[in-house]
């Protein structure tokens, strides 16, 4: 049914999204941007997301990701308590920032004004459904999301000025950069050749994107790679054969050197990309919603007409996932579904996997989210377990019983985006 919305009629992205995105973005972006304008843009964008713009980003993912190994091994030698979403947050971040403005944030090591900034923004986002009616009517909201705004616009307008003025002085057209920062600035001086500087709406429209892959391209893949970190260490038959597969891959060596010196060996894990693809199906993070029409309507498997006019469609990609009709054993973590023929029944239904959404309007950078979590797992997934520990946790939080969702304690909330719970408490350990 969710086809029907989104590729055989495409409908216009639903007025609330937008509503839920000026606090991120600021004015509109490339997910609620309609018609000629958002083809253009997604036109010019596409190539920063490239199979081989991301096969040559993988050397600096490997770089960041570095630094998230060394920290999961100190706490794996510690023993401690931690919470993984932390980690995979600063960790994918990092990432995107090359992806985006090619720059290393640091957000691992150090302070960053901008990612900080926008984390509280996140943070302070209202999603407008709420179970405690006085989330409507926080009054510090609006002062706490004006001054993140004031900081990541100060950070941004420095870079755009600085990024300008270098690309004036290119002008032999050697070394173009692919990044979303310059892809944008490079349309802007197409069409204004001789301009001195950047006019005041196009440096608006130009962080209003950057803040949106930025905020769009690295929680939900933190978010993935939580998930399937949580995953396979409840499934010791799957670990064994991703570890496998990765010793058969990169040998006795460390999966960094490999992967640095050829990264095209990450194409060739197949069963890994299949145990994080069947992850993200389990726990899709997010969903479509879409502006009803007066003459356009759902139809059910039962041939039921559902009218759309003056509703938000909403297009909910964990029912689909979970929907016994098209999923053979649809609650049960079987990656081997993504790798069968087409005529096996546990093979997924047509235009029934839909974490990055499907049709013209899916996501961007669904290769590179998948890349990143690729890279994570080869660096780590041989060296370190993972423990949850919820239990403990809501013991030290006074609340033994804690929140379960069908008697998952690592269910997935929502907050602007999805997340899991309680940012997934757990330990490490050096694998045995």
């Amino acid at each position: 049914m969710v086809y029907q919305m989104t590729k055989a009629v495409q409908l216009l992205k639903a007025r609330t999204l937008r509503t839920f995105l000026q606090p991120l973005t600021g004015r509109e972006d490339l997910v609620t941007l309609e018609g000629d304008t958002w083809k253009r843009w997604r036109r010019i964008f596409s190539p920063g997301f490239s199979a081989a713009r991301v096969s040559s980003l993988i050397p600096g993912m490997v770089e960041e990701a570095e630094v998230f190994k060394n920290a999961l091994m100190e706490h794996a030698n510690k023993g401690d308590l931690f919470h993984l979403e932390h980690l995979t947050l600063d960790l994918t971040i990092d990432i995107i920032g090359r992806v985006v403005m090619d720059l290393r944030f640091n957000s691992q090591t150090q302070h960053n004004a901008f990612t900080t900034a926008l984390r509280r923004q996140i943070v302070w986002t209202s999603t407008g459904f709420h179970i405690n009616p006085l989330e409507y009517f926080n009054v510090l909201r609006p002062f706490v999301q004006n001054y993140n705004t004031w900081v990541m616009k100060r950070y941004l307008t420095q870079e755009l000025d600085r990024r300008y003025g270098a690309m004036q002085e290119t002008t032999d057209g050697k070394n173009i950069k692919r990044s979303v920062i310059d892809l944008a600035l490079q349309a802007y001086l197409e069409k204004h050749q001789s301009a001195k500087g950047i006019d005041a709406d196009f440096k608006e429209f130009a962080m209003t994107q950057i803040k949106l892959f930025t905020f769009a391209g690295h929680d939900i893949t933190s978010t993935g790679a939580v998930f399937t970190y949580h995953l396979l260490a409840k499934h010791p038959r799957v670990l064994a054969k991703v570890r496998e597969e990765h010793t058969r891959m990169f040998g006795t060596s460390t999966a960094a050197s490999v992967l640095v010196s050829t990264p095209s060996l990450l194409n060739k894990l197949t069963f890994t990309l299949a145990v994080i693809k069947e992850s993200l199906r389990l726990y899709p993070t997010v969903a479509a919603w879409r502006e009803g029409q007066p003459n356009f309507a759902i139809i059910t498997e039962k041939g039921q007409s559902l009218p759309t006019e003056n509703c938000m469609v909403w297009g909910d990609h964990y029912g689909t996932h979970y929907n016994s009709h098209y999923w053979s054993r649809p609650s049960e973590f079987l990656p081997e579904r993504l790798l069968v023929t087409e005529y096996v029944p546990l093979h997924p239904p047509k235009n029934g996997w839909r974490p990055f959404e499907r049709g013209p309007r899916n996501c961007v950078g669904q290769m590179l989210a998948l890349t990143e979590i690729k890279v994570m797992l080869a660096l780590t997934v041989r060296e370190i377990d993972f423990e949850e520990r919820y239990e403990e946790f809501d013991e030290m939080k006074s609340n033994p019983k804690g929140w379960n969702f069908k008697g998952e304690r690592a269910y997935m909330m929502r907050r602007p985006g999805a997340f899991p719970a309680d940012h997934y408490p757990c330990r490490a350990s050096r694998a045995k």
